[in-house]
């Protein structure tokens, strides 16, 4: 299962569009773009949120400019969290990982993300460059 994804609603709840308010606009600003196969519905905006999943192009760089526009700064696709992912490969000795694998089962939680929350959190606490 994916987790939330928290960026995207705490961007939509700022703007104060609910789901179905998003995908209408994203439905009209395709249709301004020329992007006619685009149908996007209160519950795929909800799946987006509550599970994480990630629109198909052209819908991220769409929402990306809507909400650039109505909240007056920038947000990307990758900022939403709905643009594609970067891998980053990070080398661990064996007991590094066990170390890491331990620490993310008494979380209860894959080790995947529980890695990613820890940079997360080690990149909220940097001061911006």
């Amino acid at each position: 299962m994916r987790t939330p994804n928290y960026p995207l609603a705490v961007a939509l709840a700022e703007a104060g569009w609910n789901n179905s308010e998003t995908a209408r606009r994203i439905n009209c600003r395709a249709l301004q773009h020329g992007h006619r196969a685009v149908a996007v519905d209160r519950s795929r905006v909800s799946r987006w949120i509550r599970h994480g999943e990630k629109p198909r192009p052209p819908v991220p760089g769409l929402l990306a400019e809507l909400l650039t526009e109505h909240l007056g700064r920038p947000y990307s696709p990758q900022l939403l969290g709905i643009g594609p992912a970067r891998g980053v490969l990070v080398f661990l000795d064996p007991k590094e990982y066990h170390g890491l694998a331990v620490k993310a089962a008494a979380a209860n939680m894959l080790l995947e993300h529980y890695v990613h929350e820890l940079i997360r959190d080690s990149i909220s606490r940097c001061p911006p460059a």
